[in-house]
């Protein structure tokens, strides 16, 4: 084991590990995220079996390796976001508004952020313009799940903590900003 890691990643990695517990944590707490309709518009009309099992296996690939950078890590990554966010219409939709979006930015001199995508996947979730207050519900619903799970409160504390990390790089934040003229 890599001796930089720290000890409570070790422990998280081993309790998670155990793929039964990790499988009953992701279908509970995937039930809630598509019950509430605040986010279930983001997730693709596939089965939710499908979508959870996609999800396990990125899991079950960033526990078992210590390198989040990891082609397998990544390559489970793209697949979860390929399984929950892709759409097989690629048509532009103007009901939503978010096609024009980028003319705000231009006109309006709002902020212009960069963006990072974490697999090429990923920009099929970010074309839908998450932000902080979807990704507090899905923090809110994570604790829910675990609680309703009765996961020992340290262990949920980790997972809550790892999970909150995940922000920046979900909603595919930049590390420069610039404002358009």
């Amino acid at each position: 084991m890599n001796a930089t890691v720290a000890p409570h990643i070790h422990a998280l990695r081993a309790a998670l590990s155990d793929h039964v517990l990790m499988g009953k944590i992701v279908d509970v707490f995937y039930a809630k995220m598509l019950d509430d309709y605040r986010i279930n518009r983001f997730f693709f009309t596939r089965p939710a079996a499908e979508q959870a099992d996609a999800l396990k296996a990125y899991l079950k690939a960033y526990f078992n390796s210590l390198n989040s950078d990891d082609d397998r890590v990544l390559e489970a990554l793209d697949g979860y976001f390929t399984a929950a966010f892709a759409r097989t219409n690629a048509k532009p939709s103007l009901v939503t508004g978010n096609d024009f979006a980028f003319l705000l930015d231009i006109v309006g001199g709002q902020e212009i952020r960069s963006i990072t995508l974490l697999t090429p996947a990923h920009s099929f979730l970010i074309k839908l313009g998450p932000e902080d207050f979807h990704y507090d519900i899905v923090m809110e619903h994570l604790a829910a799940s675990l609680k309703q799970l009765n996961i020992a409160e340290d262990l949920a504390y980790q997972i809550l903590a790892l999970a909150e990390k995940g922000r920046d790089g979900l909603l595919a934040r930049g590390v420069e900003v610039k404002k358009a003229a």
